[in-house]
């Protein structure tokens, strides 16, 4: 993980590039250590992630990949608790015992990355499938580069989508949408992504970092606790009635109408009318 500075964003770039960025090795890990590093700085504003070389991120590592096809199927617990998931690459190693009562998985990353205040924008360079794509859903926004591919991989390998995807991927595009894009076999292009509400621009490839460090200087110009606030609202409401999002609403209000942060703003907008 290479990780940089532009004034009030950080960028994290995925720098695996060997093999397509994949989440294996100590790929989450380090993105996860780099975001709460930056959500626990007051300076930062957003954080920013874009895959070295030509992809974003292909979800499972190839060799991965030909060890169950070599094998004729093989223990996925297994394979996530001696990698990724647990042991020397991933989260703290889980005795025999956790092991067995563990119903989360590859989801105690998403709960991580999920509970990040910070606005997150995946800048996503090249292809993204799989476990790739749902590490982009996890975001708060997605710029797409001309050239970026789209495929949720996960159907066309005989397996089930993971990491957050069946609950993040309706929620951004709509149901049916949705049901459509994880069931086609060929990946959909940048224009198609743009269109079904995947991702919030396209833009050429050489435009593209440039454009999702643009995109994060807007939220330097918002009070940072008001937009944590926003962010935290808008997650609780998938799962909130009305009745309860109401309170939390009034909660935040009367909370912001006491810092100075807020007069400041107040002034900055009355000034601007």
């Amino acid at each position: 993980m290479l990780v940089e500075r532009h004034n009030g964003t950080v960028v994290a770039r995925l720098n695996r590039p060997e093999s397509g960025n994949s989440v294996q090795g100590t790929l989450m890990r380090d993105l996860i250590d780099a975001f709460e590093a930056a959500d626990g700085d007051e300076t930062v504003s957003a954080i920013v992630t874009i895959g070295e070389g030509s992809t974003y991120c292909v979800g499972a590592d190839r060799e991965v990949l030909r060890r169950v096809n070599s094998e004729g199927g093989i223990d996925f617990h297994d394979l996530g608790y001696q990698g990724t998931l647990g042991g020397d690459w991933g989260m703290p190693r889980l005795s025999a015992t956790q092991r067995r009562s563990d119903t989360l998985g590859f989801g105690r990353w998403v709960r991580r990355v999920l509970d990040v205040g910070t606005p997150t924008i995946a800048a996503i360079n090249g292809g993204v499938a799989g476990g790739g794509l749902s590490l982009a859903l996890l975001h708060d926004i997605r710029i797409a580069s001309r050239t970026a591919k789209f495929a949720p991989s996960f159907l066309a390998l005989g397996v089930s989508p993971e990491m957050g995807l069946s609950w993040l991927l309706p929620r951004i595009i709509g149901m049916p949408k949705a049901f459509n894009l994880l069931t086609r076999i060929r990946p959909i292009g940048a224009d198609e992504a743009l269109e079904i509400g995947l991702v919030e621009a396209v833009v050429e490839p050489h435009e593209l970092l440039d454009a999702a460090l643009a995109r994060a200087a807007q939220f330097a110009q918002l009070p940072s606790v008001s937009v944590r606030m926003a962010k935290r609202l808008l997650r609780q409401s998938t799962e909130s009635t009305l009745e309860t999002q109401l309170e939390r609403e009034w909660h935040n209000q009367t909370r912001l109408f006491g810092f100075a942060d807020t007069g400041a703003a107040v002034k900055a907008y009355l000034e601007r009318l």
